[in-house]
C-alpha cells in the first residue's frame, strides 16, 4: 500500500487493454502515478529495468493524454526525452520503459503492468483487499 491505495504488480504480459481489463476483474484499474513519489514507488514494484502498463493513454483525441479514469494528465509527468512522439501515427498508450521514463507505445504490444484499487473494495475473485501485502502475480489470467 501507498498513501491509501493498493497496487499489484503482474509480471505475465497483455496488452493495454487486456491489462485494464485485468486490473477491473479483481475491481481496480491500471495504476495513475499522478506524481513523483506514486511513480517511484510502481518503478519500485518491477524490479529489473522492465517496461509496463500503467493507466495513460490518449486514445481519444491524439495528444490529448487522459488517465484510465478519464481525468486529465495533469501538471506531473516523466517523459522520456523526445516522447511522445506517437511513432508512425499508432501510439496511443503509455509505458515506463527499461530506463524508467514514460514512452508512448502501441496499445496492441505485449508488457507486463501494474494495477491499483482502494483497500476495502470487495474484489471481483472474492473476499476484500485489507492487508498491506503487495503480490507479484505470475499466474495467467
Amino acid at each position: 500500500m501507498f498513501r491509501g491505495t493498493c497496487y499489484k504488480a503482474f509480471n505475465t504480459r497483455k496488452t493495454f487493454s487486456d491489462s485494464a481489463a485485468a486490473c477491473g476483474e479483481d475491481g481496480g484499474t491500471l495504476a495513475m502515478p499522478r506524481d513523483a513519489e506514486t511513480d517511484a514507488f510502481l518503478i519500485s514494484l518491477h524490479s529489473g529495468k522492465r517496461p509496463f502498463w500503467f493507466g495513460l493513454h490518449d486514445q481519444r483525441e491524439e495528444g490529448s493524454f487522459e488517465w484510465v479514469d478519464g481525468s486529465a494528465l495533469g501538471t506531473y509527468n516523466s517523459w522520456c526525452p523526445g516522447e511522445p512522439n506517437n511513432y508512425r501515427g499508432r501510439e496511443d498508450c503509455v509505458l515506463h520503459n527499461s530506463e524508467d521514463e514514460w514512452n508512448d507505445a502501441k496499445c496492441n504490444r505485449k508488457y507486463r503492468f501494474i494495477c491499483q484499487t482502494v483497500p476495502g473494495r470487495p474484489l471481483a475473485t472474492g473476499g476484500t483487499l485489507t492487508t498491506n501485502v503487495l503480490r507479484l502475480s505470475d499466474h495467467p489470467q
